[in-house]
Parts: structure tokens; sequence; C-alpha cells
């Protein structure tokens, strides 16, 4: 019988119960549930103190100290009393859980649950623009000695054009045209890189990464936050709220209130809201190359043509309407 590598496993939910009554205090563990496969794999946890969420990070895609720099930003953010999911402490006061798992060793963390849900209401958009703005802020001062990866022109250009390459080896035109808006993006946001504001992030700023319950609001996931431009980290929410949209509907009502609340907590330059765009057009290429780059992982059927051509052909409305080529 053949014993072959194994890129993925999904880590049974029955068998994690017992593992979370034996390392966590949190009262009796009565349900846990399989609900995404993502960046990382995530479960809810049901005891009866409450529900958590758990989330197990793929092999080979955050290391240890990734991890803990997410753990001290979470904290920090705590003690700054902004409204975030936060890391449950085990008994023996660690964080990390170390599993071996087929593929590898795997780490999981325990975190408090988010109650309520998605909401792309104005007043959300208000709302979130506040509290965006208010947890820049309580991050200035966030200082971490873990080695963790910065959100600069490497890791949301280079490296996802890396990834990208070979899956457009047939359409050199589309690969050549990627290749030349980078460069092009790059020379733009080096010139004004250094008055930009740069700081803790959250990374991943899309609005699904937000809970509304009542009039307050929960932040969770920072798996993809690092120190980075705070300009790259609100143009997220932007460019969810315009892609894959036609040229006539990029000006977004939304976006207007997100932008206008946030700059009611927090300054902005004029070099923050010049580069906006630039960002826009960088976490696009960003998140091509995510997608290539775990399809052995999620499967790379559906990046195909018909992948390429729409997301292609938004980057292009892009810089054509905001003069970025």
């Amino acid at each position: 019988m053949l014993k072959l590598p194994v890129y993925h496993s999904v880590i049974s939910s029955e068998a994690i119960l017992p593992v979370i009554k034996e390392l966590y205090e949190i009262g009796d563990t009565l349900e846990c549930r399989f609900i995404s496969n993502g960046l990382n794999d995530t479960y809810t946890v049901k005891t009866s103190s409450g529900k958590y969420i758990l989330r197990i990070y793929k092999a080979h895609w955050r290391s240890k100290p990734d991890i803990d720099f997410e753990i001290e930003m979470l904290n920090h953010l705590y003690r700054k009393d902004i409204p975030a999911s936060v890391p449950v402490i085990r008994k023996s006061g660690e964080y990390l859980i170390e599993l071996d798992a087929a593929e590898g060793q795997r780490f999981a963390v325990l975190f408090t649950y988010a109650e309520g849900g998605y909401s792309d209401q104005q007043e959300s958009c208000g709302l979130y623009g506040e509290q965006v703005a208010r947890m820049h802020l309580a991050l200035d001062d966030f200082k971490s000695g873990q080695g963790r990866f910065a959100l600069n022109l490497n890791h949301l250009l280079e490296q996802p054009l890396e990834k990208i390459q070979g899956h457009l080896l047939h359409r050199p035109k589309d690969m050549d045209y990627l290749k030349s808006t980078a460069q092009l993006l790059t020379g733009l946001v080096e010139e004004i890189s250094s008055m930009l504001d740069w700081g803790a992030c959250h990374g991943d700023l899309h609005g699904g990464n937000v809970h509304f319950h009542e009039e307050s609001l929960m932040h969770f996931d920072f798996d993809c936050g690092g120190f980075g431009w705070r300009a790259y980290d609100i143009s997220v929410f932007l460019w969810a709220k315009v892609r894959g949209k036609e040229k006539e509907h990029f000006e977004n009502e939304r976006w207007t209130l997100f932008l206008e609340s946030y700059r009611k907590h927090k300054k902005m330059s004029e070099y923050d809201l010049k580069a906006i765009p630039m960002f826009v057009a960088i976490r696009e290429i960003w998140l091509m190359g995510l997608h290539t780059g775990n399809s052995e992982i999620w499967g790379g059927g559906w990046q195909n043509d018909h992948y390429f051509d729409t997301n292609l052909q938004f980057l292009r409305n892009w810089c054509e309407v905001h003069s970025l080529k």
C-alpha cells in the first residue's frame, strides 16, 4: 500500500471536543462543528459557558512567530478596549495548541466568539469606519519582537506575481500586463511611501471580518495582519465594494460613509488619500496570487480563463479610471 504526501487534512470535530475540555477552563464542552475551509480551518465550539471559535492554521501557512504576533496584537487591542475577538488562554498559560497532522505540524488557537453578523447597512459602514480608525490609533504604540511578514510591496505584489505566473503560461500578454502594472504601482507607491501612515494593520478589512450586534461591532480574523500602510488597510473595504463591477459603479456610497467616519476620528494626509486607488489595484493582484498560491489545497479548476478574464478586466478598468497607467 502506497503512503503518499498530504497537502491538507481536516481534523475530526469529534476528536477536538475532549482536547478542548482538557486544555481549557471554559465549562463543559457540548459541541464542535467544522464550518469553514478557508485560509485556515474554522470550527465553532459550544460549551456550557458560551460559544467559541477554534482556528486550526494550515500547515506551512503561518509560523509560530507569525501566530504569536497575532496573539500579541489582539491582546494589545483588548487592553485598549477595542472590540475584537481575542485568544483564550489555556490552563497552562499558553495560547497555541500544537497538532501532529498528516501533512506536518499545525497550530490551533481558541478565540472568543463574535456575536451578531454581517451588515451592509449605511449606519454599519459609518460605525465600521469609526472603529477601524480607533483600532489604528490603538495600534500606534503596538510593538512586537516576533518575526512577522510586513504588508509591503514584496508581500503584496512580488510574491503574488510569482504564484500567478505558472497559471498564465498560456496567456503571456496578460502576464506581461500584470508585470508592467505591478512595476508601475511599485514606482507610484515608492514615490510617496515615506509620507504614508505606517503601523500595525488588520490586513483584511473587506467588511466580512466584523460582526454587528445591536449598536456595536466586533472585529475578528487578524490572520492577514501585520505592519503595513494604513491606506492599504482601509483600501480593502473600497476594493470589496467595487471589484467585479463596471466602471460606472466604481463610486460607492458605503465607502464614502466609511471614509468620512474614519477621517472624523483619525487624520489622513493627502498622500494616504492619493494612495488608496493604487492599493485597490495592488489588492486585486494580491488576491489572484492568494488564489493561485493555494490551488493545491482549494483546487485550481475554477482559476480558469473566465476567472482571469474577469479579474484582469476589473484591474484594467480600475487602472484606467484612476489613471494608473
